[in-house]
């Protein structure tokens, strides 16, 4: 099998970069040769892992953390449809944010994954489909494999962007320290949620997901009941929180225990409509770690879009 490694180099606050000719060596001896593309800036992953399947790879290995994966993601896509639907999506998390891949819990540990890749099957699970307003005004298509969140997420997301010196302690260390500095300041917005032709209610959201796997946000354990193969979404709702509030759940959170919590309301479906009422302002979005733009926004479930080289999803 063809495959080519698209690798960030600068995940994982640039180890991915200096681990990687051992990582190749030990790819190249379990699976046999394999091509690599380095990225060189936002959204290359994509435009290489395009380039890569014109060219006639049969799988493609991303290299990286969540971002990175989601970039890959959307380069099996091209004009809203498939460059090749036979072609396969492996995975080799070496970034700091790894939700994706504990959905399916894959190892930690490099070797390991190394021998998922060479001898796990290749199973077809959904993607999410997602056309928002992007940071410049236009309305945008997006494909995330993960989790597509909007409000307090999407706010941190945007906030971690603007930091400089916290970032000088690492990314984790930012990305808490964003968190913690939005969750003081945020203000629960009113926005119209339909699912399906089931649900459809304006809520004063202080974070809604809508989650094809279940970690988000550095493990945090949002949808424990989300499986990416079953052609429906978990739609996550907290609302009319306050900042103690949200303080008090983040340990509930983690665990996956918060779904029986007064303010959190639990829907599954195929096509969510989010759309801000007035006075909500702007609501932004997180895409799989990433914050591309804004409400409104709807998300489509693509039931069996992708191949994934993993073990069989349990429940």
């Amino acid at each position: 099998m063809r495959t080519c490694a698209v690798v960030n180099p600068n995940s994982g606050s640039g180890r991915t970069g200096t681990i990687w000719p051992a990582v190749e060596a030990k790819l190249n001896q379990a699976i046999g040769s394999v091509e690599v593309a380095f990225t060189d800036g936002p959204m290359a992953a994509k435009r290489l892992t395009v380039q890569a399947l014109k060219d006639g790879a049969e799988q493609i290995i991303a290299v990286g953390g969540d971002g990175t994966v989601n970039e890959v993601v959307n380069g099996f896509f091209e004009g809203g449809r498939s460059i090749n639907d036979r072609a396969v999506l492996a995975l080799l998390v070496t970034g700091s944010g790894g939700d994706f891949r504990r959905t399916f819990r894959m190892p930690d540990d490099l070797d390991s994954q190394i021998e998922r890749i060479a001898a796990g099957d290749a199973r077809p699970i959904d993607l999410g489909r997602l056309t928002f307003i992007d940071h410049d005004g236009r309305e945008s298509l997006r494909y995330f494999d993960n989790i597509a969140s909007f409000g307090l997420s999407g706010a941190a997301d945007m906030a971690f962007n603007r930091l400089r010196f916290p970032k000088k302690f690492g990314a984790k260390f930012a990305f808490l320290w964003a968190t913690c500095t939005t969750v003081i300041t945020y203000k629960n917005r009113p926005v119209r949620i339909q699912v399906d032709d089931t649900f459809d209610r304006v809520l004063n959201v202080s974070m809604a997901a809508v989650c094809n796997g279940q970690f988000f946000g550095g493990s945090m354990w949002i949808a424990p009941n989300a499986r990416p193969d079953d052609g429906l979404f978990d739609v996550i709702i907290t609302h009319d929180l306050s900042t103690l509030d949200v303080f008090r759940g983040t340990k509930k959170l983690y665990k996956g225990k918060h779904m029986d919590e007064d303010n959190v309301t639990t829907l599954r479906g195929r096509r969510i409509v989010a759309s801000p009422t007035e006075g909500a302002g702007e609501v932004l979005l997180d895409v799989d770690g990433e914050a591309p733009g804004r409400l409104p926004a709807t998300f489509e479930i693509m039931p069996n879009a992708i191949l994934l080289r993993c073990e069989e999803i349990k429940e």
